[in-house]
């Protein structure tokens, strides 16, 4: 329900208890006046009938409720009190009325008083409640902010470790790798008129050439280079990243559909060369997921303080049972894939103090948003 309606019903509720609270204490006063030669003893009975509107109107409107509604009691039976019963009444009968008008006034004011102080002792509750719900949900924000860290150490230790193994590893394959491929080169030479020797020799050379990848990626994850920041725009990035993967969108018949608008003249300070590594390696995952034919989406975003790009294709899309491990090292599900792809995207926006965020499309296919601090100085 809205607050306006809320406060109507509060406010019709205050004027029908005031109204209420009213009407009762003219209408015991009125029969004070009416019955006024009636014995004493009538007139302090009826006036314990105060006591109800006193004691309602303190419980609803507390102190003020309590003290104002015995004061008007007070005001509206001194007349009865001074003029129509000086003459009968004697003095004890005096006295017994106002004490009677004493006890309203005091109960009025008790009741009140007790009321108040039961809503403090229940707002000070509610607050508590309200304190302790906001550390129940801090505790759990930090609980998962904890795993989420713990997470990343553990990624990180496997960096490291990676990073050790990495040195001696790359020379030990590389140097007989390079040996091999000039052996097969120049066996290919020597058998040309051999078509089934040419066509293992092709099948050695591509492997060698798939094994030589896999080791530059591996040294490219596991040594990063030292970044070499400057100042450019992300149109310029998104341009020359999309004109190294032109052969491969004709190859399969993939349309690219590009929107860039305001984005394109955002700045960014990073390293030109890591970002269009994470441009091409972001493209070449949505031509490998496309297939054949369709249509991929490269579309300019800018949510607060960041500029980037996300690339929407037609695939099979990710399992969700599969999405929580695409960053980490050597996991693919393709068949000839490394599995240091996205791995090494996340380490080189992590350097630069970006995001990346990798989702499965209502329709069909995944989105991957990418994005970088923007400069202050905009467009």
């Amino acid at each position: 329900m809205p607050s306006y309606k809320l406060d109507l019903k509060n406010r019709h509720r205050v004027y029908f208890d005031l109204l209420i609270i009213s009407i009762v204490i003219v209408i015991l006063t009125v029969i004070h006046y009416t019955t006024y030669h009636y014995t004493m003893n009538y007139h302090i009975m009826l006036q314990f009938a105060y006591y109800l509107p006193v004691i309602y109107a303190a419980m609803r409107f507390g102190l003020a409720g309590g003290i104002l509604s015995g004061l008007l009691i007070t005001v509206l039976i001194l007349p009865f009190m001074t003029f129509f019963q000086t003459m009968t009444m004697t003095s004890s009968a005096m006295l017994t009325q106002w004490v009677e008008i004493g006890l309203t006034n005091g109960i009025g004011w008790l009741t009140g008083f007790l009321i108040e102080q039961e809503r403090k002792a229940t707002r000070k509750h509610q607050l508590a409640l309200q304190i302790q719900k906001e550390l129940v949900e801090k505790l759990k924000h930090e609980s998962l902010e904890r795993e989420r860290l713990q997470s990343e150490i553990r990624q990180t230790e496997r960096l490291i470790a990676l990073g050790h193994l990495s040195a001696g590893l790359a020379h030990e394959i590389r140097n007989p790798l390079g040996i091999m491929k000039v052996s097969i080169q120049l066996l290919a030479q020597d058998k040309r008129e051999d078509r089934e020797v040419l066509e293992y020799c092709r099948v050695l050379q591509e492997e060698c050439e798939r094994l030589n990848r896999l080791v530059s990626e591996f040294l490219s994850f596991a040594r990063p280079k030292e970044l070499v920041r400057g100042r450019v725009k992300l149109g310029k990035l998104l341009a020359e990243g999309v004109s190294l993967i032109q052969p491969a969108l004709r190859q399969h018949q993939i349309e690219l559909s590009q929107t860039g608008g305001q984005v394109d003249d955002y700045e960014v300070e990073a390293d030109s060369d890591q970002i269009k590594q994470v441009i091409l390696n972001i493209l070449l995952n949505a031509i490998d997921a496309q297939g054949e034919g369709g249509r991929i989406l490269l579309e300019g975003i800018q949510p607060k303080d960041f500029v980037g790009f996300a690339v929407s294709d037609e695939g099979q899309g990710i399992s969700p049972d599969v999405l929580p491990y695409i960053y980490d090292p050597f996991f693919t599900t393709k068949e000839k894939g490394t599995g240091l792809g996205l791995s090494v995207v996340h380490r080189i926006l992590d350097q630069h103090g970006g995001k990346i965020s990798v989702s499965n499309r209502n329709g069909r296919g995944t989105r991957v948003e990418i994005l970088l601090p923007r400069c202050e100085e905009g467009p």
